[in-house]
């Protein structure tokens, strides 16, 4: 007797998509979240089709960091702009904070903070959802504004971002909030190496520990190598 396996739901395969990212398997990660976006217009789920272009978004991100390649910032440009034009064609004001803060990210890797800094604050604006995510966009505000050349507001802003996802930690998997914690950590580490060393360091420290508490956060494990090199530490 032939025995069917259960097809996969559009969300499952975002959320398989979402883990293969994180265990550094990108390209893996890339085959599972294009057959979620295809199973999400056939499903008309708009909501997990935005979810789905959001994770191929820092897919294509850690593709264009690792390899530099242009072409993967310019993939990641294009979903980001999906995003907002799917929420604001079906209504879905729910999914334009995140949206708006994957332009954001996006704008980054283009080093247009001026840009960065309008999306960034266009996600807070909209934002519905936990305070610490609120954190999470608030930090990478943070960052926009340290490159900028506002290096006063950027690092306050980067603190306030770190309070407000520990604020709401306890309703957040612990796994996201590390991730959201050491990167902000990290964040801080590299934009104060040449400005406060000695507050760079500090940083990396925290980073570091909450890296080596959680074997799950295996980019993380990744950057802090290389942000090591860069600090000489």
């Amino acid at each position: 007797m032939i025995h069917k396996v259960k097809a996969l739901t559009p969300k499952q395969l975002y959320q398989k998509g979402e883990v293969l990212r994180e265990k550094d398997k990108h390209l893996e990660a890339l085959q599972v979240l294009d057959e979620a976006i295809v199973r999400s217009v056939e499903a008309r789920n708009y909501r997990n089709l935005i979810d789905t272009l959001k994770a191929r978004v820092l897919t294509w991100k850690h593709l264009f960091l690792l390899s530099k390649d242009l072409v993967y910032r310019t993939l990641a440009r294009k979903d980001a702009e999906s995003m907002l034009e799917i929420a604001n064609e079906f209504h879905l004001k729910d999914k334009l904070h995140t949206s708006y803060f994957r332009l954001g990210e996006v704008d980054m890797l283009f080093e247009d903070y001026p840009k960065a800094i309008k999306n960034y604050k266009k996600a807070l604006k909209t934002y519905v959802g936990p305070i610490s995510e609120k954190g999470d966009y608030r930090y990478h505000l943070g960052e926009a504004a340290y490159r900028s050349g506002d290096k006063k507001t950027g690092k306050e802003t980067i603190l306030e971002g770190l309070k407000e996802i520990d604020k709401g930690a306890d309703q957040i998997d612990s796994f996201v909030i590390h991730v959201w914690e050491s990167g902000a950590y990290m964040r801080l580490a590299d934009l104060l190496r040449k400005d406060e060393p000695e507050e760079a360091r500090k940083y990396f420290a925290e980073a570091l520990k909450i890296i080596e508490s959680d074997p799950k956060l295996i980019i993380r494990r990744r950057q802090i190598e290389e942000l090591s090199k860069s600090l000489g530490v």
